[in-house]
């Protein structure tokens, strides 16, 4: 046989199986189990909290990209697959019922300081199974001195994180769910778009995970097709720790890094 040839088919055997050998790895078992958010090791980006009133009385209030456009005259407003319900107290206290095909969803509580330089915004959520979850999240003015029209800058931003992560993995897909939020996943690990399921979701929303290694998965979160972040997954080598981090594709150094300790 010819020498070049023969060399030939000896590096393409050799080729196949390094891409084989690459190819044929499969994701560690540490993914699996529960996860807790520590937050001390966490970190979220300063973002700013912005309300603003229009003369005949419409709320803008918004916050990385999210926004919410309502009055408080008791009537129903769609928000983000919620129909939402304002009333106010005075002009210092309101509160937002959100209802999902005539249950509700949560309640949303604000409160201005006597000064009228802290706003504390209290939400309650309603699972289900019946049970309900609280929060409170405090914000410093930064901008305003009149009402809550103003810039806001969230005290304690992790306290709007799920806790708790639940992870599932198999030779090819991943399963994960923040039962607080009720967000559910089943993706492929090949860079597949996969629908992002929750009340608060809004349709279009996906997820695509692409396996780096056994221990590391890429992700691309889309909204109706539109990439909003991209981020990688990483578990440590003695399977303790989870390291998320997501940033949007034109700010690379802005991360979102969340950490979570294996229960």
């Amino acid at each position: 046989m010819n020498t070049k040839l023969i060399s030939l088919l000896t590096y393409t055997s050799i080729g196949a199986l390094a891409l084989t050998a690459i190819s044929c790895h499969s994701p560690s078992p540490d993914w699996n189990g529960t996860w807790k958010l520590d937050q001390a090791r966490s970190h979220i980006p300063e973002r700013i909290f912005t309300i603003s009133m229009t003369p005949d009385g419409m709320y803008h209030s918004g916050s990385g990209g999210e926004t919410a456009n309502f009055r408080c005259d008791g009537k129903g407003y769609d928000e983000k697959n919620t129909t939402a319900f304002c009333t106010q107290k005075d002009s210092s206290e309101l509160e937002i019922v959100h209802f999902k095909n005539g249950s509700k969803l949560f309640t949303v509580h604000w409160k201005l300081s006597p000064d009228g330089k802290t706003l504390t915004i209290e939400s309650s959520r309603f699972h289900t199974d019946g049970s309900v979850t609280s929060k409170e999240t405090q914000f410093a003015r930064t901008s305003g001195s009149d009402g809550f029209a103003g810039k806001w800058r969230n005290l304690n931003p992790l306290n709007g994180r799920a806790p708790i992560l639940q992870l599932s993995i198999g030779s090819n897909a991943l399963h994960y769910t923040f039962p607080e939020t009720e967000i559910q996943v089943d993706a492929f690990l090949d860079g597949t778009d996969a629908d992002i399921h929750g009340p608060l979701v809004s349709q279009g929303t996906t997820i695509a995970l692409r396996e780096r290694g056994p221990r590391e998965l890429s992700s691309t979160t889309k909204e109706n097709g539109r990439v909003v972040s991209v981020g990688s997954w990483q578990i440590s080598a003695d399977g303790r720790l989870l390291t998320t981090a997501y940033w949007a594709p034109s700010k690379p150094s802005n991360k979102e890094v969340l950490v979570y300790d294996k229960q």
